[in-house]
This record gives C-alpha cells, sequence and structure tokens, in this order.
C-alpha cells in the first residue's frame, strides 16, 4: 500500500505511477529539503482546494433545465420581443424623421449624428451577457469579481469548468472535455472576467496575447506574468490585483505551476486548446 503524501489517496500497488492520478502530484519526488517545502506548501494547497469545492459542492445545485420547463419562459419572451418590435418600429419611424430634420438644417451634422447613433447601438447591444446551456448560476462568480476578491473569482471559476463537465472528482479536465466545453458558458466566464476587470483580464486579451506571442508558451508566460526569467511561477506567486499584467487571470491551464498541466496533458497543450476554442465560440 501507498499513500499520495499530498492529497492521501491510497494505492494498492507498492509501485504507484509517476504523478497521482487525483492531485497530479509527482510521486517520484525525492526527500530534499526543497522538495520538502514543495511538498508543504503542495498540502496546504490541496487543503484550501478541497475546502474550496466542499463549499461549492454544499451549494444546493440547480437541476437541469428541460424544454418543458423552458417552453413558458420562452412564450413570455416571444410576448415580450412582439411588444419590443411594435416599440422599436415606433421608435425607428420617429428616428428617421429626426434625422430628415437634422439633414434640413444642417446636412454636415448629419454623418456625427449617425455614428454616435451606432456607437450607442453596439454599445446596447452587448450590454447583456449571455447565460447557460446547462442551466449554471453565475452570480456567484459576478459577485466575487465586482467585489475584485480576484483570487476567490479565479478558483471559484476553476471549479465551475469542472462542475459543467462532471469532473470535479477528477479533478482536471481532459482535452476532448476543453473541446466540448459549451460555447455559451465560455462566452459568459469571459464577458464577465472582461467586464468587471475593464479588459485587463479575461479569455479575449489572452487570446491576443497568445497570437502575438506566436502561440509560444514561454513567451506568453512571459507576457503576462505567469514567468519571471527561468523562474516559473507557483499559483501563490500570482497577483491577485489591478497591479497584475494584461491577461494575468484567469488561470485555466494550469494550477500549481506554471510549468506544470493538469491531468495528463501539459499547461502548453492545456492553453493552445482553451485558445483554439475561444476562436471557435468568437469571443
Amino acid at each position: 500500500m501507498f499513500l499520495c503524501p499530498v492529497c492521501s489517496f491510497e494505492y494498492s500497488d507498492r509501485n504507484p505511477p509517476e504523478n497521482c492520478q487525483v492531485c497530479g502530484w509527482d510521486l517520484t519526488d525525492g526527500k530534499s529539503e526543497i522538495d520538502k517545502k514543495r511538498l508543504e506548501w503542495a498540502q496546504e494547497t490541496w487543503r484550501k482546494l478541497q475546502d474550496l469545492q466542499s463549499k461549492v459542492s454544499n451549494k444546493p445545485k440547480k437541476k437541469r433545465v428541460t424544454v418543458a420547463d423552458l417552453l413558458p419562459k420562452i412564450q413570455n419572451i416571444e410576448s415580450e420581443l412582439e411588444a419590443s418590435k411594435i416599440e422599436r418600429e415606433n421608435l425607428q419611424n420617429q428616428l428617421e424623421w429626426v434625422l430628415y430634420y437634422l439633414e434640413t438644417i444642417n446636412p454636415e451634422r448629419l454623418t456625427e449624428t449617425v455614428s454616435r447613433l451606432d456607437g450607442w447601438l453596439e454599445r446596447t447591444e452587448t450590454e447583456n451577457p449571455p447565460l447557460s446551456e446547462v442551466g449554471m448560476d453565475y452570480t456567484p462568480l459576478m459577485e466575487l469579481l465586482a467585489a475584485g476578491d480576484w483570487k476567490a473569482a479565479d478558483e471559484y471559476t476553476w471549479q465551475i469548468l469542472l462542475y459543467v463537465m462532471g469532473r470535479e472528482g477528477e479533478g482536471w479536465l481532459t482535452g476532448e472535455d476543453i473541446g466540448q466545453f459549451p460555447a455559451t458558458d465560455l462566452r459568459t466566464i469571459a464577458y464577465y472576467w472582461e467586464y468587471y476587470s475593464g479588459g485587463l483580464f479575461g479569455l479575449k486579451m489572452q487570446r491576443e496575447i497568445w497570437e502575438s506571442a506566436d502561440r509560444d508558451y514561454g513567451q506568453f508566460c512571459d507576457r503576462v506574468g505567469w514567468r519571471d526569467g527561468d523562474n516559473w511561477k507557483y499559483y501563490e506567486e500570482l497577483q491577485f490585483n489591478l497591479n497584475a499584467p494584461p491577461g494575468h487571470l484567469p488561470v485555466f491551464a494550469w494550477r500549481r505551476r506554471a510549468c506544470y498541466g493538469v491531468g495528463t496533458g501539459t499547461a502548453a497543450e492545456g492553453l493552445s486548446l482553451w485558445m483554439n476554442l475561444t476562436v471557435v465560440v468568437a469571443l
């Protein structure tokens, strides 16, 4: 019998795998003073993650939404849309009259007025964020981000990823899981991170940096502050404030250290999969 020194998972075989299948700890680590310090750090981090997961798990989970549940809401929305359509047509008629009047008074100001109206319409179209394909309630995430509790928001975001894909027990996502992550939910997560950080954090910013770094994981980590020279940052060393570099958060590709992956994949592979997905869902 062999116990993982971090999560205490029991292996019946005396020759366990190289990495713990539960927490990912390198079971081949030696017993140097440095390794002992890393082990203590890993044990403390694991306890914190278990406490966080326990808090999330204890919250009542909403049942999966069915078509029958949605029908009344759809009917109400259709009624509201019809009323909005009529109101929009009335407003459009009034707007056309106003524009015609402005043109007759001062044609040179018409272009400027139309430009302002276009900008206003674009802003109103993006004020309502997308929702969820699986009935996930994103209110707690929104509240954490609104309060500027960036570390708790990042940890909660990671728990959301696991919950949505049903991987809470494993504690990590496969490449297939990432590829099948619901597009609407990814847009919602991206929207809230970008909105409450003023564009400093979020997947859109990370994708822009990823592309500008020629999709090189090392260069990307240097730019977002996950690596400093030869020093790959541990999770606890990140900057959970608005003084952090652009794209510093959220962390999807790793949890322990920027040069370590999660599960069976490397951090570089994980980030590449997430960045490819952001293109597909058109963030």
